[in-house]
């Protein structure tokens, strides 16, 4: 799987923020986040803490230079949301629920009680933003798609769900804006996806049939070829 420099930060830092809510050492104020509700938004005071969603998933994104919407990550259970805002005074992005979730806030002053825990989620947030940057920029259309749905594997296996079969909260069109692709360009990808054996798709229900495939797919850019020619025979071309 591509970017394999992420996984060991993102992985210490979910599983040590989660064991340390769960064994009691980490105090957080829980609250639950109905769907489509704003958990704060851009321009919102920062009230000094980051927010660890303890279930659900979320939609983070902020404005470009148009005022456009441009979505920045889909945080899920066990991620983080805020860390962007540290050191600010005001929330740079704004992050909306995709479902009912839950959230528990921590504040700046725990965080610096739990060194491991802070050094962690920075790296962590680093690595996404830098990976993210040159996924999204370098990459074919096909590749960051499978990228995506691989990443979304990873993370609900880490919840305990099954990793090849999930729900997508996300619409096409946000999956859209967030690997700078065309609405469409999603659909037909995933469609291909399907009709190449790598997927199962039913309206957001998706299931990975060929994780190994799949895998292959969000290489480097040395496997397009290859793919190309799996879906021109899948489509008869």
């Amino acid at each position: 799987m591509m970017h394999n420099d992420i996984a060991p930060a993102v992985h210490s830092a979910r599983a040590f923020g989660v064991r340390q809510f769960d064994s009691g050492r980490i105090d957080g104020r829980c609250s639950r986040v109905r769907r489509k509700a704003f958990l704060y938004r851009a321009g919102d005071p920062v009230a000094e803490c980051v927010f660890a969603i303890r279930y659900g998933s979320f939609k983070h994104y902020r404005a470009d230079g148009t005022g456009a919407q441009k979505i920045t990550c889909f945080p899920v259970c066990g991620d983080f949301l805020a860390l962007d805002s540290i050191g600010q005074t005001k929330h740079l992005g704004t992050a909306v629920a995709m479902e009912d979730s839950e959230v528990c806030e921590i504040g700046y002053a725990t965080l610096r009680q739990q060194p491991l825990l802070f050094h962690s989620l920075i790296r962590q947030n680093i690595l996404d933003i830098r990976n993210t940057s040159l996924q999204l920029y370098r990459s074919p259309a096909e590749q960051r798609l499978a990228t995506f749905l691989l990443r979304l594997s990873r993370q609900y296996g880490q919840q305990g769900d099954a990793p090849t079969r999930y729900r997508l909260p996300m619409s096409r069109p946000d999956i859209a804006n967030y690997l700078h692709l065309a609405p469409e360009s999603v659909s037909r990808l995933l469609h291909h996806f399907k009709l190449a054996g790598l997927i199962l798709l039913e309206n957001r229900d998706i299931v990975i049939t060929d994780l190994s495939a799949l895998e292959q797919m969000a290489l480097a850019n040395g496997n397009r070829a290859t793919f190309s020619t799996e879906l021109s025979h899948a489509m008869g071309s």
